[in-house]
């Protein structure tokens, strides 16, 4: 067992490090020979590009690429380069370096990474070398950041940044790989000309209609009944009948009204009741197949009168119309609602629903595992595990998602045309222990921080804490340099007292951009042992929620 130090014993990597080892391994030596090095970066605006530009200030600080470079560098022969809009303070980029000499000593192997910020006045500044050679100069650059106007944050902010850096980021590098955080047209389009040193992953397809239509079509079978509804009114069942809805649809029908509307909810509501009568099964409504979030689900529970056949139909219709009119405030419907049958999930210790997501990295068709989350938990939270019986699963079932994950990729490469980029998504085990698959989620994602411990085998626990000051009396008591220093000094005694690792430091510069005041935004991952409560005897005994990693808030 080697340990990890911060300043009390909480990264643990196992001697024989995990479930994936063979994996990396395989990564590593064979596969990505042909791309020298990783140019990886978040840049999660691309995700609202028709938001007002004044809502990306939120986003500001937001930076999850750091821990996923840990594990995608060993399968470069160059390492990594980072990009990012602002620099991690000094105590996460500590508590980073010391991870990575952990997986280094384990892995007998450097893993070489760079972290590059532009700085205002147009240099680009490599982040660890500055850090280890001149630490008191690199807190120096952190607390003028913390004083200066913010740098516009904007959809193209990273693909600028290697646009304006080309010549230095790929020096003496024949081939480079561009990992974003989702891979999209805007990608492509602006980086094609490069095309003689960057290679960029597929753009992914998140339609929960096409993926199971064509699944389906092909045989595959580990799939919940499923009708799609298009917004011209069409029922589908089939992914010739999808195909052929797609090829004359019309923008025209796509048009936020309420005729279009009303067609629309017409024809959900003929859905569930098909569901019902043709095939005795309970219904589950996603106003958007397309969407990889979970605005668009209505979730019977929370919306139980579209469901219910006692309610007259006219109810019924227009309870989900007025929904409609409420939930989607864009000019353009969704293309596309599906209604899928609720599915009763097994259950795992503490009432929670056999709930998964399967996540992987697609490399030249071939489905890399890198995780399996239990998401079916209170508050929307998900548990993750490096191996099976930390989520009192055997082995032999995570086997089984897994092959049918690849048995996904390898049906899918030719016709969605996606081979090389990360692919995920989420299934159910039914109470007669079939394997449902449900939808797909194929970006990087929420998991993606503690992911990478669990692939080195070390349990975490994901959570998120803001402070408002005005929670605390202190709206406005203090300037940005104040607020930054205070949030520094938060994250090291959290780490000192504690062993929490801060990602996303970067919030830290931006305690004034919140609409609610001066606020502290802390993304942090525990060691499950702190997860403990003490019984009225003074004993220690493990919370059930702290039982196994668990992530917390699941987001994009």
């Amino acid at each position: 067992m080697v340990t990890l130090r911060a300043d009390v014993d909480v990264l643990k990597c196992n001697s024989n490090i995990n479930f994936h080892e063979r994996h990396l391994s395989t990564l590593s030596n064979n596969e990505l020979a042909a791309w020298e090095q990783l140019i990886i970066f978040d840049g999660i605006t691309i995700q609202i590009l028709e938001s007002e530009p004044g809502s990306f200030a939120n986003f500001r600080g937001f930076d999850r690429s750091l821990l996923p470079a840990l594990w995608l560098s060993t399968g470069f022969r160059l390492g990594s380069r980072i990009l990012v809009y602002a620099p991690p303070n000094s105590v996460e980029l500590h508590a980073y370096l010391k991870l990575k000499y952990l997986i280094e000593q384990h892995l007998q192997r450097i893993i070489r990474i760079e972290i590059l910020y532009e700085h205002l006045n147009g240099n680009l500044i490599e982040l660890i070398q500055l850090f280890e050679d001149k630490p008191e100069q690199y807190k120096t650059l952190c607390e003028e950041i913390a004083q200066q106007p913010s740098k516009d944050l904007y959809p193209k902010y990273h693909i600028d940044m290697l646009k304006r850096n080309m010549e230095v980021i790929t020096k003496d590098v024949q081939q480079s790989f561009v990992f974003p955080y989702d891979m999209t047209e805007l990608h492509r389009r602006e980086l094609q000309k490069y095309s003689d040193r960057l290679s960029l992953p597929d753009i992914s397809n998140n339609d929960k209609a096409q993926h199971h239509f064509f699944l389906k079509s092909k045989g595959f079978t580990d799939l919940p009944r499923l009708i799609a509804v298009s917004v011209d009114g069409s029922l589908i069942d089939t992914y010739e009948e999808y195909t052929n809805v797609i090829k004359r649809r019309n923008i025209n029908q796509t048009i936020n009204s309420p005729r279009n509307i009303e067609i629309f909810a017409q024809a959900i509501i003929e859905a569930i009741n098909q569901l019902k009568h043709r095939f005795n099964l309970p219904a589950f409504v996603k106003l958007d197949s397309s969407g990889a979030g979970g605005w668009s689900s209505m979730s019977p529970s929370v919306h139980p009168i579209i469901y219910d056949f006692e309610k007259d139909q006219q109810e019924r219709l227009v309870y989900l119309q007025q929904y409609i009119r409420a939930t989607i405030t864009d000019e353009l419907l969704p293309q596309m609602a599906v209604v899928e049958e609720l599915i009763e999930p097994e259950k795992r210790p503490g009432d929670i629903d056999a709930d998964y997501t399967v996540c992987g990295f697609v490399l030249s068709g071939t489905f890399f595992p890198t995780s399996i989350n239990l998401c079916g938990t209170e508050n929307g939270a998900y548990w993750i595990s490096s191996l099976p019986i930390g989520m009192h699963d055997s082995l032999a079932s995570w086997s089984k998602m897994f092959r049918i994950y690849s048995q996904m990729v390898d049906l899918e490469a030719t016709e969605f045309g996606y081979r090389n980029g990360i692919y995920a998504g989420d299934l159910f085990i039914t109470k007669d222990a079939q394997l449902k698959q449900r939808d797909w989620n194929i970006r990087r994602g929420g998991r993606s921080s503690p992911e990478t411990l669990i692939i080195f085998g070390m349990p975490n626990y994901e959570t998120k804490v803001t402070l408002h000051m005005s929670d605390l009396g202190l709206d406005g008591k203090m300037n940005n340099l104040e607020l930054f220093q205070t949030y520094t000094h938060i994250c090291a005694q959290l780490s000192k007292d504690y062993g929490i690792y801060t990602f996303s430091s970067p919030f830290g510069y931006y305690g004034k951009s919140s609409d609610h005041g001066d606020t502290l935004k802390f993304q942090l991952l525990i060691h499950p042992k702190f997860l403990i409560q003490l019984d009225e005897n003074g004993e220690k005994k493990t919370s059930r929620k702290a039982s196994t990693s668990r992530k917390s808030n699941r987001t994009c």
